[in-house]
C-alpha cells in the first residue's frame, strides 16, 4: 500500500475478501504534517554547519531545481568563501575552474538592486556575506580608516603617501578632493563631520603645514621650521583667506601692525631659513610684477636693495623640493610652484 502524502487525511479502508480483512488493517496509517513554507524549518542539526550545507543545499536542488547555472554560480562561491572567507572579488575574477565568479556576482548584485532576484538565491548569497553595493562598502571601509587617523591625528590632512593600517588612506582623500563637487549628500558630510576643513579653499599644505605647527605648539616644542613658518603667517596675515586667519588666531598668532617683517624678525630665523624667506620674497615680486614664475637661471631680483639670485634658487628648489618641510611645501604651493 502507498504512503499516503503529507497532509492527506486518513480514510477507512474497505478489504475486498475476506483473507484481505484478516491481513490488513482496517484504516492506513496518519500522513505526516507537511513541513512549514520555511524549508529549513522542520530540519534539525547537532552542528550549524550542518544545517548551512543542507540549507544551501536545499537552495540549489529543491527550490530551484531547473537552474544548473545558477548551482554552478553559487557552487564556485561557496568554494572561493570557504578559502578567502568573502566574496569581495574582482568583476573579473574566474575561479581555478575558469569559471567567471566575478561577472557572476555582478549579475545578481543587479538583479538583487532591481529587485527581482529570487528571495531564497538572495538568503543563500547572503550566508555567504556577499557585498550588494561594493562601492558603498568600499566607502565606508575607507572612512573608517578616516576616522581613526582623525581620531589619532586631530584632521584629514594627512599626506598623499600615508598607509594607514595598510590602506592608502593619503591617496584615497586626495581622491575625494578631487571629487568633492560630484560627492553625494552623504559621503561629504561624512568627511566633514570627521574634519571640517578635510577641503579647504586654500593648498592642503596649508594645512598640512597648520597641524604641523599647531602640534609643535601642543607639546611645547620650539621648533625653528614651526616658528619661522608662522612667523611667515604674520607677515602675509591680510593676504590670507579670513578662515585661515581664525585658524591661526586659535594658535595665538594675531596680525602685525605693520605687515612687512622687520629686521628684528628676520634677525631670529636661522640663515637657511632667511635665505628661504627672501627668495620667497623675491619670487613674490617677480610673479607679482611679470605675471609668472619663467625666471631666467641669471635673473637677480632686488629685495629692500639686496641682490637674490631668483634664477639659480628656483632652479636649486626644484632639484631638493621633495626632501622640503610641510611649512615649505605650503608656501611653495601658495606660489603655485
Amino acid at each position: 500500500m502507498p504512503t499516503p502524502r503529507c497532509g492527506t487525511p486518513s480514510r477507512p479502508y474497505e478489504p475486498t475478501t475476506t483473507a484481505s480483512r484478516h491481513a490488513w488493517p482496517t484504516r492506513v496509517p496518519t500522513a505526516p504534517p507537511c513541513p512549514p513554507e520555511d524549508p529549513e524549518a522542520w530540519l534539525r542539526f547537532d552542528r550549524p554547519t550542518q544545517a548551512d550545507e543542507v540549507a544551501l543545499a536545499l537552495s540549489l536542488r529543491v527550490l530551484a531545481p531547473k537552474s544548473a547555472e545558477w548551482r554552478r554560480g553559487l557552487t564556485a562561491a561557496r568554494r572561493y568563501h570557504r578559502a578567502h572567507h568573502h566574496l569581495d572579488v574582482l568583476q573579473t575574477y574566474e575561479d581555478a575552474t575558469g569559471y567567471p565568479l566575478g561577472r557572476w556576482l555582478a549579475w545578481q548584485r543587479h538583479l538583487h538592486n532591481i529587485g527581482v532576484l529570487d528571495p531564497a538565491r538572495t538568503q543563500a548569497l547572503e550566508r555567504l556575506g556577499i557585498i550588494w553595493n561594493p562601492r558603498q562598502q568600499a566607502f565606508d571601509r575607507a572612512l573608517a580608516h578616516a576616522a581613526a587617523y582623525a581620531a589619532r591625528h586631530g584632521h584629514l590632512a594627512a599626506p598623499v603617501d600615508e598607509i594607514h593600517d595598510g590602506f592608502p588612506l593619503g591617496r584615497w582623500l586626495a581622491t575625494q578632493r578631487t571629487r568633492a563637487e560630484t560627492l553625494t549628500d552623504q559621503r561629504a558630510p561624512a568627511l566633514t563631520a570627521l574634519d571640517r576643513w578635510w577641503n579647504p579653499p586654500w593648498p592642503i599644505t596649508w594645512q598640512r603645514a597648520y597641524h604641523a605647527a599647531r602640534q609643535s605648539r601642543a607639546v611645547n616644542k620650539t621648533a625653528s621650521e614651526a616658528e619661522s613658518w608662522l612667523e611667515s603667517q604674520r607677515v602675509r596675515f591680510d593676504r590670507l583667506h579670513p578662515e585661515q586667519k581664525s585658524l591661526l588666531e586659535e594658535l595665538g598668532l594675531v596680525e602685525l601692525p605693520d605687515t612687512s617683517a622687520s629686521p628684528a624678525t628676520e634677525s631670529r630665523l636661522p640663515a637657511r631659513e632667511r635665505a628661504f624667506q627672501r627668495g620667497l620674497a623675491a619670487a613674490r615680486a617677480f610673479r607679482a610684477r611679470e605675471g609668472h614664475l619663467n625666471v631666467p637661471q641669471r635673473h637677480i631680483e632686488k629685495i629692500e636693495g639686496d641682490p637674490v639670485r631668483l634664477g639659480q634658487w628656483l632652479s636649486n628648489l626644484r632639484r631638493r623640493r621633495s626632501g622640503f618641510s610641510p611649512h615649505r611645501q605650503a608656501a611653495l604651493a601658495e606660489l603655485g610652484l
